[in-house]
């Protein structure tokens, strides 16, 4: 075979597939790749402007790095017909993953046949028929991103020419990079940065009788998406800058205006050539399609392009939505096994216990333990057969009492009317105690003392229900300030009132009950101007903020955050002139320059140093508010 005519069919064909790209000299590849003409209906209609956001399953060909903003795992087949019959086709798969990153794989394949085939046989051109040709790339990507929104990716491809009987593979390696700012309102909000440096590794391939290496492209952009309509409606801004090894340098814009995630219309410039395109998406089907001019008007008509996704399992968001929920479920179980693991050890220490003080015929703490474990189980039956059994072994004893006395009464009706009396009293206090009324049951239990004032039992249980009546109290009141330091208010008020209640007939118990509420009144009053203070500073009313915060600061003085808002409330009502001392404004320089090293805490701090100077100074307080929602973003993220 002539080689020389073998290498000028390869030259032909390359000024085909290249739109007229001329070939360096022997050894080196033309001006550009082929598949510089991109890939993907979406991307095309946006003047193939797609580093900064590939939104589609064609990301990683654009720039593996970028293929973190795809958010559901999508299958993409995109069809063009280029010019002469040449057809350029990709299918290309994306998988993003939560916690390890997004990986990618596809293969696109550009080709053309007719390509004429011949030779000299003893000096006389022969027409040895067509051959097929076709240079086909095999892709695999893998993106992750490691810090503060920056990802990194990589692309490991295959290529593979084919012309006739002839063949070659080459090796290469894209890498990219890809950053989001991470701002969470304003206009830099999903602001969009991507690079991608194509052929990093340059492919080398030999279909012929020299080899060549595959020219890198290094390409750069920014995406700007405006999330219009709570959401549904989306409008994106793009813009790259290509620049490859031997061609000159191009710009690529384009717009995306998707209307409730269903309708897409395209527009853009792909290096000066207009482009424009659209798609439908219904369920987890797309269809794309653009309209381009590749190569000479004169020569070249336009190109279409389409392009069906398929988008399958769950989006991330919802991904770590659920994941989210079943740690928060797992959590809340825990707490409830943690819970019942507390309620079934009360009640068997309540029962242990219950079980001592009945062998010692302590009969009030036995019946106080038993209470207790029926109050947290009503259905325990051992504890009822154990309280039922200390009522006996009670009504046993108060028995045998009544009977001691009317052996001594000298008035035997009296006496039994005196000892029913006292018996009803003394059950009806029993009755109260299985219920924690403990006040009921030492007013009932005093009535019968009133009857038999030398009843040792009675006594006895008087003495210690009153102790017990302390001890609830200060039950009542711990449980009261830890409903406060909840927030649960109300509750507190009705843990106070059934402790103000058990207290009527005990003064000092009362009184220090009464104190409790009074100082949940002055919390109350504290928190209603505190919180209405801090709302109305939010909302730049700082003159009604600052009385808000005054009257809070009559409950308690000496709250720093109070002072600190009241403070700030009183300068920002009133008009301050900028000017700063020399040595308040030399403070306020050091904090500035701090914050741009974004040192926001040290800033802080030294501005603080200035308000105690100059307190009324609305610009430093200011900048103390900008370095404090600084430091509460980064804490988010």
């Amino acid at each position: 075979m002539n080689y020389k005519r073998f290498i000028g069919s390869i030259i032909v064909l390359a000024l085909v597939l290249c739109r007229g790209a001329l070939w360096a000299q022997q050894g080196e590849a033309g001006v550009e790749s082929p598949f510089s003409i991109g890939l993907g209906a979406r991307a095309l209609g946006m003047g193939n402007a797609a580093v900064a956001f590939p939104d589609d399953p064609s990301a990683f060909a654009w720039n593996p790095a970028g293929m973190v903003v795809v958010q559901q795992k999508g299958i993409g087949l995109s069809l063009t017909t280029l010019f002469e019959g040449t057809q350029y086709n990709f299918l290309g798969y994306v998988h993003p993953t939560i916690s390890t990153g997004t990986f990618g794989l596809g293969i696109t394949r550009i080709g053309t046949g007719g390509v004429k085939h011949t030779d000299l046989i003893n000096g006389v051109p022969v027409d040895l028929g067509e051959l097929n040709y076709y240079w086909a790339k095999f892709l695999f990507g893998y993106a992750i991103t490691f810090w503060k929104g920056i990802s990194l990716g990589i692309n490991f491809n295959v290529n593979r020419q084919v012309l006739g009987f002839y063949s070659t593979n080459g090796f290469g390696v894209d890498v990219g990079l890809h950053y989001r700012l991470p701002v969470e309102r304003g206009i830099l909000k999903d602001f969009y940065f991507g690079a991608n440096w194509a052929n990093a590794l340059r492919p080398r391939m030999k279909l012929g009788v020299s080899s060549e290496s595959v020219p890198y492209t290094i390409r750069a952009g920014f995406a700007k998406v405006f999330n219009l309509r709570r959401g549904a409606d989306r409008w994106i801004l793009l813009m790259d800058y290509e620049k490859g090894e031997k061609s000159k340098s191009r710009y690529h814009v384009g717009m995306e205006y998707g209307i409730g995630g269903m309708i897409f219309t395209r527009a853009g410039l792909n290096g000066g050539e207009i482009c424009f395109g659209g798609g439908l998406r219904w369920w987890n089907f797309q269809l794309d399609y653009a309209n381009t001019r590749f190569g000479d008007p004169e020569y070249f008509p336009r190109s279409h392009r389409f392009t069906l996704l398929f988008y399958f399992g769950k989006p991330i968001p919802e991904q770590r939505r659920i994941l989210e929920e079943r740690r928060r479920q797992e959590v809340q179980a825990r707490i409830q096994e943690r819970m019942e693991e507390d309620r079934e050890r009360r009640i068997s220490e309540g029962l242990r216990a219950g079980k001592e003080y009945l062998q010692r015929e302590d009969f009030f703490n036995a019946r106080l333990e038993f209470s207790r474990v029926l109050r947290e189980n009503p259905e325990d039956q051992e504890a009822r057969e154990l309280l039922d059994q200390t009522t006996a072994q009670e009504q046993a004893l108060q028995k045998q009492r009544e009977d001691n006395l009317l052996l001594q009464a000298r008035e035997r009706e009296r006496r039994e009317q005196d000892n029913e009396f006292v018996n009803q009293r003394f059950n009806e206090g029993l009755e109260a105690l299985s219920q924690g009324d403990f006040r009921k049951a030492i007013e009932k239990w005093h009535q019968a003392l009133d009857r038999d004032p030398d009843n040792p039992q009675i006594n006895n249980y008087i003495q210690q229900a009153e102790n017990e009546l302390n001890n609830e109290v200060n039950r009542l009141i711990a449980r009261a300030n830890q409903l406060v330091r909840q927030e649960n208010i109300s509750e507190a008020y009705k843990v106070l009132e059934r402790a103000k209640y058990q207290t009527e007939t005990h003064p000092a118990l009362n009184q220090k009950v009464e104190r409790e509420i009074r100082t949940l009144d002055r919390i109350v009053d504290f928190v209603t101007n505190y919180q209405e203070g801090v709302r109305r500073y939010g909302s730049g009313d700082y003159e009604a903020a600052a009385r808000s915060l005054q009257k809070a600061l009559e409950y308690y003085p000496n709250h720093e955050r109070a002072r600190e808002l009241y403070r700030n409330a009183l300068a920002r009502s009133k008009e301050q002139k900028l000017e700063m001392t020399p040595e308040v404004k030399q403070l306020w320089v050091r904090g500035g320059l701090l914050y741009i090293d974004g040192r926001y805490e040290e800033a802080i701090e030294v501005w603080e140093e200035a308000l105690t100077l100059d307190p009324h100074n609305v610009t430093i307080l200011e900048s103390i508010d900008g370095a404090r929602r600084k430091i509460e973003l980064y804490k988010k993220k």
